[in-house]
């Protein structure tokens, strides 16, 4: 045990005892070189006690873990020291009380400041799970959070917290503090992940605003406003929410705490009134159900709107993890899809363009999205139970998916024709049909281009099937005059013919005055089709591709990158990538012809 006026490692002075627990003593000391007060941990080693190695394990564990975590609500880990006798952690120290104490002297806190609390939290929490790997904290409770003299509040002890292990079936120990600790920290549900830090979070803010400790009788969390009426019923709702046992209940993420504690507002009021009036009407429902035996329509309907308040509110959080519970809320409803659709959508867009700017409110969540998120959140047999039901719908989120494959997610040009192929064909597939009209409820424009987009798709996928057969040529073509509308009675030789013309007609279109396609989603299809141009080169020049043809393609090229006015370093490098593809393409022609073409500038 250090001394008063001891010094550590040649440089911190130990000024007093601060805490003491089982196995280690926490020391206010001075560090005589930066004349700045840290706290140190001290724990003294000892080989021959098996449970003092596994506590330095856990100490040390927790210490290399803080060290790679910096976030204002956290205490930094600056030092660790061995020398042979005790390990010392030096930390941050933190002036204030831990709100437990608070607690204890004081009892319920004020509702503002309790919100304001919560904010930080949730922030800390926030950053803690989209750490890569994400870092599940499981220990959130009053004794763990200090309050400092400013009013801000500082998360402390790490001892439990784990990594997030991708595909582990559960946690290697189960551990938490009994009455803040979610159902699924005890075993036996799978891993604990963010969801299990929203659920002690919502404990948390429960005691400090109620007073009433959940580790005591009545050992339950009762709407925090049965004990106190006058508190807010927007605070009243994120509470229960955070607090449901089953974790899919709950808020998907920290992100949509804080979304709610920034606005009250909008979950206060009548809103919430008429919320609860349903939650009595379905409650006594159901125990006029259990007591009487009388099957009763009013519960269904109660819990029908119940579920229809939690599915708007949801949706209207704009996010992934909302959208994603709306689904989950009310399963046939095409709505969630749509808007998740439109939402990565415009997120592409400022993604590539570099138009997001610092204050966007938006969730910048598409940099990280896979093609695996894609189909994960537009399973297939969710999206195919619209065609008969919603079938415009089903048509609109196709045609969405379609282009944020061709335009972002699929990897290398080959990889996105491939995968968006599929979508711009089930469009077609609503059209022919005719169960959504005949552009499957698009505008005419966006029709175009998927019969556009669709046979580019085709023709690339299926190049090495097109031998100079005519009669196979055909009906290998038969797929683009029945979903496409584009005729191939006309290609007589070969279907590399109907290819060049199907680019160009795409070619045209982009360069067409009235075409309202971004500039990144342009960019992304020249690239597309210059890769296209150049693989096909000779096949192209065998089918009688003229001089002229390739002078025109390139003037049409020349004038499609020119009307990108962009100037960011992603559309610079974009541009110069697809010029050069351009030109080896016209150069290789060249070659084949005999005919000296010039490249674009």
């Amino acid at each position: 045990m250090a001394r008063l006026g001891e010094i550590i490692d040649g440089k911190y002075e130990v000024l007093r005892e601060v805490g003491r627990g089982g196995m280690s003593v926490v020391y206010l000391a001075m560090d005589k070189r930066l004349n700045k007060q840290w706290a140190i941990k001290e724990f003294r080693k000892d080989k021959d006690d098996a449970s003092k190695q596994v506590a330095l394990k856990a100490l040390l564990d927790e210490a290399n873990l803080m060290k790679k975590l910096d976030h204002p609500t956290l205490p930094r880990i600056v030092d660790i020291i061995d020398d042979n006798q005790n390990v010392y952690v030096v930390m941050d120290y933190i002036e204030g009380e831990s709100l437990n104490k608070v607690l204890d002297a004081y009892g319920a806190q004020p509702q503002e400041a309790v919100i304001e609390w919560a904010k930080q939290l949730s922030d800390v929490l926030d950053y803690l799970h989209t750490q890569n790997p994400p870092v599940i904290y499981r220990d959130m409770k009053p004794a763990n959070i200090m309050l400092k003299p400013d009013g801000t509040v500082r998360l402390i002890d790490f001892g439990i917290a784990r990594e997030y292990k991708e595909g582990k079936e559960g946690d290697t120990e189960a551990i938490g503090t009994r009455g803040y600790a979610a159902p699924e920290q005890f075993g036996g549900r799978g891993q604990t992940d963010a969801r299990t830090d929203i659920y002690s979070l919502g404990v948390t803010l429960y005691h400090l605003v109620t007073g009433k400790n959940p580790a005591e009788p009545p050992y339950e969390i009762y709407p925090i406003r049965h004990w106190n009426a006058s508190l807010s019923s927007g605070f009243e709702w994120l509470i229960q929410k955070c607090t449901q046992l089953n974790p899919s209940d709950r808020y998907q993420s920290c992100a949509e705490v804080t979304y709610v504690l920034e606005n009250l507002s909008k979950f206060e009021g009548e809103y919430k009134k008429k919320q609860k009036n349903r939650i009595n009407m379905f409650l006594a429902a159901s125990i006029m159900t259990l007591v009487f035996g009388i099957g009763c329509v009013g519960c269904f309907a109660g819990a029908n709107s119940m579920k229809r308040e939690t599915f708007e509110y949801n949706m209207s959080l704009n996010t992934v993890e909302g959208y994603i519970s709306a689904m989950n809320t009310i399963k046939d409803d095409p709505q969630p899809y749509v808007e998740l659709a439109e939402l990565l959508e415009e997120q592409v867009t400022k993604v590539v363009s570099g138009s997001r700017t610092a204050d966007d409110q938006i969730p910048q969540i598409t940099d990280t999205v896979t093609v695996g998120d894609l189909i994960a959140w537009f399973p297939k047999n969710s999206m195919e139970k619209f065609i008969s039901t919603n079938p415009a719908e089903y048509a609109r989120i196709q045609f969405t998916l379609g282009f944020l494959l061709w335009e972002k997610y699929g990897g290398g040009p080959q990889e996105k024709i491939q995968q968006a192929m599929p979508y711009f064909k089930n469009v077609l597939m609503i059209a022919s049909e005719n169960t959504a009209g005949e552009t499957a409820g698009l505008t005419e424009k966006e029709y175009n281009l998927v019969k556009m987009y669709y046979s580019v798709c085709f023709f690339q996928n299926n190049r090495e099937n097109f031998k100079e057969n005519a009669a196979g040529n055909k009906k290998g073509l038969s797929d683009i005059e029945k979903h496409a509308g584009i005729a191939v009675d006309d290609f007589e030789k070969s279907a590399y013919l109907a290819f060049w013309r199907t680019n160009m007609s795409l070619l045209d279109a982009l360069n067409d005055s009235n075409n309202k396609m971004t500039d990144a989603a342009k960019l992304q299809t020249l690239n597309n089709l210059a890769y296209i141009t150049y693989e096909n080169i000779d096949a192209f020049y065998a089918d009688e591709i003229t001089a002229d043809d390739v002078k025109a393609f390139a003037k049409s090229f020349s004038a499609a990158i020119g009307s990108v006015k962009g100037t960011q370093d992603d559309y610079i490098e974009l541009k110069a990538d697809i010029k050069d593809l351009v030109n080896k393409a016209i150069e290789k022609y060249s070659g084949l012809s005999g005919t000296r073409l010039e490249g674009i500038a």
